[in-house]
């Protein structure tokens, strides 16, 4: 990435330059596949600057990049993966091939998460993007991931989201 995308980005981010700006600087941002494969090489070379950067990139089909972030949510290199979950959970949250990668992550913990005090949030982040997946899987993985665990808070999250989850499909039934 050169530093003329660099500035230009941070220039974009920073709402020093509009969105048309943006793109008559760097014309090839407009083309997603573009992008994809910035993000490819980002992940190749395990560039957490360059992946920064790519953040901050307006992109128009935001489903594109669901597979990107299945294999960055289970790198240990960068430190985007708070945001990942949030994407899994409110944005790709419809697909039960999800589920495994999320399971993966919480295995998977990044070392600037690891202290207690940041790791548990997480992994309840990624408990709820699990629930936010498409039934009966998600409850199931649910259901397994407490039964399996030997984390005592992480069996505690997994049987608070379940009830939930029983809670609001119960619910959502009665309507």
């Amino acid at each position: 990435m050169t530093q003329i995308e660099k500035d230009t980005i941070l220039d974009f981010a920073s709402s020093d330059i509009s969105l048309n700006e943006f793109y008559k600087k760097l014309p090839n941002y407009q083309n997603d596949n573009f992008i994809l494969q910035k993000y490819l090489e980002a992940i190749k070379l395990k560039n957490k600057e360059y992946l920064s950067y790519l953040r901050l990139v307006p992109i128009n089909n935001i489903s594109l990049f669901e597979g990107i972030n299945r294999e960055l949510l289970c790198e240990k290199w960068h430190i985007e993966n708070e945001d990942i979950v949030t994407l899994f959970q409110f944005t790709w949250n419809n697909n039960i091939e999800n589920i495994p990668i999320l399971l993966k992550a919480i295995d998977n913990i990044p070392e600037y998460l690891e202290d207690d005090d940041f790791k548990y949030p997480y992994v309840r982040k990624i408990i709820y993007a699990i629930g936010a997946q498409p039934q009966p899987e998600s409850l199931l993985a649910l259901e397994k991931l407490a039964s399996e665990t030997n984390d005592i808070k992480i069996k505690e999250l997994a049987l608070h989201q379940l009830g939930k989850r029983k809670e609001y499909h119960s619910l959502k039934e009665d309507l």
